[in-house]
């Protein structure tokens, strides 16, 4: 009895490959390729998965659950004599109104406390102008691609920190600083001060950190409340002024304010290089360790902070940590040697086998 012959484009009956390690590797590797795709508008897919949530609802973009942390109100007043000193220096006539732009919508709360700001030092130190705040909901990309965004005298946002928001944003600011010369005020984890793209884009321009300090770190709120406790990394202001900018008499405005009109928190520490950051502690010098062995410092600190854990002294660098989290990663839970994982070992024994199985074949 003749087997029906399928017919061109009919589904097979085709066994599925076995969910063996190789192919586990194969198929997350084309997750990853697949999840940096772009859409049309220049939007990055990534991290799709995580924005259906409650709060994306009435967002004309995708939006991801941990982009959205209000900028703190202590934020703004750090940079508030630089935003003094640039307004000056762009002084309006016939008292028309300044613009700064903030193009990434949470829930309006940045305009709300940048307004707040304003006003807590309108007796005290002034703006030389008046300000109007542009932050609305709308598809910053989309702008940009139309040319449809305003005409704005200042940059100030805080961009979502996953896929490449970052680096588009800051390409974006400093295209418009050197084009029309519209300074920027970004706040960004510090460790972007130390990306190759930052020193790429940034090139033949002005550019001043300004670092919250030590004891008193920037700290965010998600619309529900949710998060942790404290920021896992902080933040910093990049700032971007003109390539001709006097740089002490602007050091000296900022200073002269802070130690002046600041009496709740230390005055937020001033670098104008990489290496200045470094060192008022405002970043690690150190290489940025990749998400397993942060996970693993964690865990570590985790479980020293638990009960009986605790122990006096100085907390560990993190290269102590490291060390201890590779030596730990190497036993088992009941404390016996765990064998060493030898990948040429495994090379070695898949080829073989694939031999044995062609000799077989040609028989």
């Amino acid at each position: 009895m003749s087997s029906k012959q399928p017919k061109k484009g009919d589904a097979l009956d085709v066994p599925s490959p076995p969910n063996t390690d190789s192919n586990k590797r194969k198929q997350n590797k084309k997750r990853k390729r697949s999840a940096t795709k772009t859409t049309s508008d220049g939007h990055d897919t990534k991290n799709n998965n995580r924005t259906d949530w409650s709060g994306s609802a009435g967002f004309p973009y995708p939006v991801d659950y941990n982009d959205h942390f209000e900028t703190p109100q202590r934020a703004y007043a750090d940079i508030y004599p630089l935003l003094q000193y640039c307004l000056q220096k762009q002084k309006k006539s016939n008292n028309e109104e300044a613009i700064i732009y903030d193009p990434y919508f949470c829930t309006g709360t940045a305009a709300t406390l940048m307004e707040q700001t304003f006003k807590s030092n309108k007796d005290k130190s002034p703006l030389p102008s008046p300000v109007r705040i542009h932050h609305k909901k709308a598809d910053f990309y989309v702008d940009v691609k139309q040319n449809k965004f305003p005409q704005y005298d200042i940059l100030v946002t805080n961009p979502p920190y996953s896929s490449n928001h970052k680096e588009r944003c800051l390409d974006f600011a400093v295209n418009q600083l050197k084009k029309n010369g519209r300074p920027f005020f970004l706040l960004m984890p510090n460790y972007v001060s130390t990306k190759e793209y930052w020193r790429k884009i940034t090139q033949n321009i002005q550019v001043v950190f300004i670092a919250p300090s030590t004891s008193h770190p920037y700290e965010y709120n998600h619309p529900e409340g949710t998060g942790h406790e404290k920021s896992p990394f902080e933040s910093v202001w990049f700032c971007g002024v003109s390539g001709n900018e006097d740089m002490k008499a602007l050091k000296d405005a900022f200073l002269k304010f802070h130690s002046k009109h600041t009496t709740s928190t230390p005055i937020p520490r001033w670098a104008e290089s990489l290496q200045g950051l470094i060192q008022v502690g405002g970043v690690s010098g150190e290489k940025r360790k990749n998400p397993r062995q942060r996970k693993k410092m964690r865990l570590l600190a985790m479980q020293k902070s638990g009960a009986g854990g605790a122990t006096a002294g100085p907390p560990p660098s993190s290269a102590q940590v490291t060390n201890t989290a590779l030596s730990s990663s190497v036993q088992k839970k009941d404390g016996k040697p765990k064998k060493k994982f030898d990948r040429r070992k495994q090379n070695s024994a898949k080829k073989s086998k694939k031999k044995r199985l062609n000799s077989g074949n040609d028989r």
